[in-house]
């Protein structure tokens, strides 16, 4: 399947008729060279940053009707498109994909169910994912609850696509977003199907800067096509789509009620060494959690658990130990297919808001530990040598699932579950 994603330049609230006007003219680029599916960003019309629930109405009030003018460019090109739009519904305001088929027809309006940060001040959550002619919609955060994506898989989805707005704090290309970053490509990876997703560049209300990189992904994890930081483009791309959609792979239940680790001062000293031998020379290091190349050598006062090879993969197995009350996953990938090692370890850190202490052969880059923002704390590989790698880790970090104001990661599995 040939699939595109229109990379828009964001544009203020105020500015609503120019963004509807940009995403079009991305679906001329889309449909000239072929594009069987175009994805557009999280609140492509009218916007991301809405200011307020009246403001968003009136915008909308104000016309055009965005879903007439997407069906006149999808009957023209016979090309499916998935968009971000805000849609008035009896729940309330919802921050929407619209999925509109080949033939015009709007087949569904997935709205967001994992609201972020401000998302709260005017959207109401939605309450399903959809599957449609086996594509799976989300919205933006979606992406960060393992179940969300799993679920989609499990009723057939065979593709994944974001219509997603990637936040950054730091001007790009120096600004990045953890789904940009190795999220989304996590995402296909465990999943076993293709990933797209498509944002938006630039500032939009003073308050929102985007990271860009909207990225086309194989079931493999690997890139196939990636964006810029900076520059609005319609990115387009050839998938490989499996023949059927597959069942979950995982067989583990998670708790009925996520638990976290109770809140407590200070950090605990995690070490993982390449080697045993090392043991000898941590002595009066205070390690209260030490890792070697067959697991736990040591814990003190720390709730760790050991997670092996491929089992990683899946998502719910650190998702379980976490939501099991542990500060600490520990991951001996001595045997895995994946060369994505550092991206999984970094998404189950961060999705579960854990340390994840990884053991692997130097030659596959060594260990390293992850912590509960999604960034390395500690690798320092020396091939040459047995070496230990260690940080200090904040135990609070773990404690908290907060994941940004008014949006906390167990939280936000309970309402999804409702």
């Amino acid at each position: 399947m040939r699939v595109a994603c229109g990379q828009v330049g964001a544009r203020d609230l105020a500015a609503a008729a120019g963004a509807l006007d940009d995403a079009l003219a991305m679906c001329d680029a889309a449909g000239a060279v072929g594009t069987e599916l175009f994805v557009l960003p999280e609140g492509t019309y009218p916007a991301y940053v809405m200011g307020s629930a009246d403001a968003a109405r009136a915008a909308l009030a104000a016309g055009p009707d965005p879903e007439v003018a997407f069906a006149a460019k999808a009957r023209e090109y016979s090309m499916a498109i998935v968009v971000g739009l805000v849609v008035d519904s009896p729940a309330g305001l919802v921050n929407a994909a619209v999925h509109l088929d080949a033939t015009g027809e709007v087949r569904t309006r997935t709205a967001k169910r994992f609201l972020w940060h401000f998302d709260r001040s005017w959207f109401a959550p939605g309450q399903e994912g959809a599957v449609v002619d086996g594509i799976g919609a989300l919205v933006c955060a979606d992406g960060r609850l393992p179940e969300i994506s799993r679920e989609l898989v499990d009723r057939g989805a065979r593709v994944l696509v974001n219509a997603t707005a990637w936040v950054t704090s730091f001007a790009p290309p120096v600004g990045l977003n953890p789904q940009a970053e190795f999220l989304w490509r996590v995402r296909a990876l465990e999943s076993g199907v293709p990933a797209v997703a498509a944002t938006k560049v630039g500032t939009e209300a003073g308050v929102c800067t985007y990271s860009g990189r909207s990225q086309i992904v194989a079931a493999d994890g690997s890139l196939i096509a990636i964006a810029s930081a900076t520059e609005p483009e319609v990115l387009v791309g050839d998938i490989e789509i499996p023949a059927t959609a597959r069942p979950s792979r995982s067989a583990v239940e998670l708790p009925a009620v996520p638990l976290a680790p109770p809140l407590r001062p200070g950090h605990a000293y995690c070490v993982v060494v390449s080697d045993p031998s090392l043991v000898g020379s941590l002595a009066g290091h205070g390690a209260q959690l030490l890792v070697g190349p067959d697991g736990i050598i040591d814990v003190v006062d720390v709730a760790a658990e050991t997670v092996r090879g491929d089992s990683m993969l899946d998502p719910y197995v650190a998702r379980a130990a976490a939501m099991r009350g542990c500060e600490f996953v520990v991951w001996i990938a001595s045997d895995v297919s994946t060369s994505f090692v550092t991206e999984v370890a970094l998404t189950r850190a961060m999705e579960n808001r854990v340390f994840v202490a990884v053991w692997q052969p130097s030659s596959a880059g060594g260990p390293f530990i992850a912590g509960p923002s999604g960034r390395l704390l500690a690798s320092s590989p020396h091939p040459d040598r047995p070496y230990a790698v260690g940080a200090q880790c904040l135990l609070a970090e773990a404690a908290t699932k907060q994941m940004a104001p008014n949006t906390d990661a167990w939280s936000g599995v309970v309402e999804i579950r409702r």
